[in-house]
């Protein structure tokens, strides 16, 4: 009878709260939010976000911490999509893409954004928000950023699906475009 207390007591207790996937600054009074950070429980994401100490930090919860700064026409592109896939190389700003001949949107001094031809193959939903494929992406460090900062960055999405060999193929049906030939010198010297 002593042994079924237990459980049977346990009904009438209310769940544990949930854990919240972020903690966001301006969501907690200063001085918890410098403690918990101060004893460990809990480690900045991105910025003025943080996460419980002992959450994995997955591509969503990489996602839910950057995304007041993502407009809903807006996709999570190039260094961001990098950090988002990998979670290695934490961007100071977040990088979006934006479709060719829309208009921009809203400056902000924590967001960069660039327009891009952007189809659907070369897109992918994370926590409820487009990011560019881990292809697109190992594709899109190497057009636009200089051969030397490329390299290390598309070599280390080769542990997440990057194919160098397709996106060869890609960048020759690219021939005309801007930074292409730097992009085919990043991609023969990850491919080494």
């Amino acid at each position: 009878m002593l042994a079924d207390m237990p459980s049977a007591l346990a009904r009438f207790r209310p769940p544990p709260p949930a854990v919240p996937a972020v903690v966001r600054r301006d969501g907690v009074p200063a001085s918890a939010w410098h403690g918990q950070l101060r004893d460990g429980a809990l480690r900045v994401v991105w910025g003025d976000v943080a996460a419980p100490a002992g959450l994995r930090l997955t591509p969503e919860v990489r996602v839910r911490a950057i995304a007041d700064l993502v407009p809903d026409r807006a996709v999570i592109g190039r260094s961001t999509a990098l950090w988002v896939h990998t979670g290695r190389h934490r961007p100071d700003r977040v990088e979006v893409l934006v479709h060719r001949r829309t208009r921009p949107v809203a400056p902000n001094p924590h967001r960069v954004c660039a327009e891009a031809d952007l189809p659907d193959a070369d897109l992918s939903w994370v926590a409820g928000l487009r990011v560019t494929t881990v292809q697109r992406t190992g594709v899109d460090l190497a057009r636009w950023l200089p051969t030397d900062a490329a390299v290390p960055l598309v070599a280390d999405l080769l542990t997440f699906g990057f194919d160098p060999e397709l996106a060869a193929r890609d960048l020759r049906a690219m021939t005309g475009e801007r930074h292409v030939r730097s992009a085919r010198r990043t991609l023969a010297l990850v491919r080494r």
